[in-house]
Formats: structure tokens, C-alpha cells, sequence
């Protein structure tokens, strides 16, 4: 395999034909739910979106045009089936599931042939800080550091229970809705609670506002600080407080999340959007 196909240009992407698509899709499991939903990665960006400077905008603006951070942050999503096709391995670029109940476990050990997000984003960083590579492998280098930089403040993809991120368990969120896996409530359920109505841009600026005086210390660590924090806030929380949690035994029936879970998790996924944002609006202005 040859290291380009990890970030291919035009040429690369025309090579993955219908036929291997077709294959793939017949040959694997469906996919579990994605790290955050549109709405969680759009957040992310627009929040980093209000912290670039003009220099950086531009260097943005040379490698990806028109396209905004909120657009980029949701393409490994909407190409996460071509891209199993086109970059082998790609479909476990967007988690590090860590045992939460083995809280010694060496992180490396999920990172099998580098595919995790760890892995990915050393190699997208790499890839989008060389200037002298060609424009079509930085702009996808691009959209793998602001998927990914969103990805890793989300808890569960940080850690698991043998159950895939809380894929396979089925919790109620609320006593009409209906039975969805943990792992989208956290997607896509707590980030509507958080956001309570506002649009985007919005929500999105207040995070700025309220986050401001903070800049400095919440922009500190590298990816695999911001990957630890998720994960302890997964093993005290997420698992941590999920009625009926024992290590190793997913539950057998959906769990009803009680109001108060389901609050505190909407508080968390609030300061996981607005740390995500913040820390990629520094991390692009280092690295353009």
C-alpha cells in the first residue's frame, strides 16, 4: 500500500471503482454511529471559525476555497463509504476506544497499523503542515484534522465497554422517544439539548463569548490530552452514571436515562463543542 492512498488526489480517488464500493458494503458491518452528528461538527467550526485571525483565513482560503470549517468538519462523515474503499482502514479513524473499565490499559494498544484517530491525525497534521505538498493532499489532510479534532472531545470515542462506544446500547432518552444506541444520544441527542433552540452560528458564538477569557488555557495539550480528557469523562460519566452500568455486562434492556443524566450530559457535550473549537482555531493557526 502505497502512503498516498492514505490522503489520495483526484487520480487516487478515480481508481476506487464502483465495483470495490459494492464489495466493500456487502463484505462489513454497518457503521456505528458517527462522532457527533452535522450538528456537533458544524458547531466545532463555526466556533473556530470566530477565532482565526486574518492570516490564517487566508492560508484556510488557499487550500480549501469557499468551503467553510463547518462543511469540512462533516466530510469523513457524508465520504465514510467511499473512503473505506479509498483509504483501507479509515472507517477506525474516528475513535480510540480505550477499555473504560481498564483504566491502566496502554491507549496505544487500540491503534492497531496506526488506524485510529490517534494514528490518522499525526499523519494528517504532518501532511497539511508540509507546504510543498500538492494542494488536493493537504485539503484532505485538512478535513481529517478538523473531523478528527471534533471526534476526540466527544467521550465515547475515547472509550468502551466492549460494546463499541455504546453502540450496542439501547437507552431512552426521555419516556416517548424512542430506543437509540448511547452512543447517538451522545452524537446527536445531548447536543440538541445543549444548543435548546438556537441556530448554530448563534450557539456558536456564545461558546466564544463565555469562553473567551479562557482562550489560553483551554488552547494548551496536544490531541492526546484533549483524547484523555474525553476518556475520563467517559469512565466517570457517560458509563460512569448510566443506570445499571457493571463493567462488562452491557445491559439487556433499553435504559431509561433519567432527566438528570441527561442534563449533566448536555453540559458536558456544551464544554466538549466549545474546547474542540477553540483548540482547532489555535491548532490551524500554528500549523497554516
Amino acid at each position: 500500500m502505497r502512503d498516498y492512498l492514505y490522503f489520495p488526489g483526484a487520480r487516487g480517488r478515480r481508481a476506487a471503482g464502483l465495483l470495490g464500493l459494492l464489495l466493500s458494503l456487502a463484505l462489513t458491518p454497518a457503521a456505528p454511529a458517527r462522532a457527533w452528528g452535522p450538528e456537533g461538527h458544524r458547531i466545532v467550526g463555526l466556533v473556530a471559525e470566530r477565532l482565526l485571525d486574518a492570516r490564517t483565513r487566508g492560508a484556510l482560503r488557499s487550500i480549501a476555497g469557499d468551503q467553510s470549517l463547518a462543511e469540512l468538519g462533516e466530510w469523513m462523515d457524508r465520504e465514510r463509504e467511499r473512503l473505506r474503499v479509498e483509504w483501507p482502514g479509515s472507517e477506525r479513524w474516528h475513535y480510540d476506544n480505550r477499555p473504560v473499565c481498564a483504566a491502566a490499559a496502554v491507549p496505544e494498544a487500540a491503534c492497531a497499523g496506526g488506524h485510529c484517530a490517534f494514528g490518522a491525525y499525526q499523519r494528517a497534521l504532518a501532511r497539511l503542515a508540509d507546504r510543498g505538498a500538492p494542494r488536493a493532499e493537504r485539503l484532505d489532510a485538512l478535513r481529517v484534522v478538523v473531523h478528527l479534532v471534533g471526534d476526540v472531545h466527544q467521550p465515547l470515542h475515547a472509550a468502551d465497554d466492549g460494546d463499541r462506544g455504546g453502540n450496542d446500547v439501547e437507552v431512552r432518552v426521555g419516556r416517548r422517544s424512542r430506543p437509540k444506541s448511547l452512543h447517538a444520544a451522545w452524537d446527536g441527542d445531548f447536543v440538541k439539548r445543549a444548543v435548546r433552540g438556537r441556530s448554530e452560528p448563534e450557539f456558536a458564538q456564545r461558546l466564544v463569548t463565555e469562553h473567551r477569557a479562557l482562550l489560553g488555557r483551554l488552547e494548551a495539550g496536544q490531541f492526546a490530552d484533549w483524547e484523555h480528557e474525553s476518556y475520563e469523562l467517559a469512565r466517570s460519566f457517560a458509563y460512569g452514571r448510566l443506570p445499571g452500568f457493571r463493567c462488562g455486562r452491557p445491559p439487556d434492556e433499553v435504559v431509561e436515562l433519567p432527566p438528570r443524566y441527561s442534563d449533566g450530559a448536555a453540559e458536558i457535550v456544551e464544554e466538549r463543542l466549545a474546547r474542540a473549537g477553540i483548540r482547532l482555531a489555535a491548532l490551524l493557526r500554528a500549523s497554516l
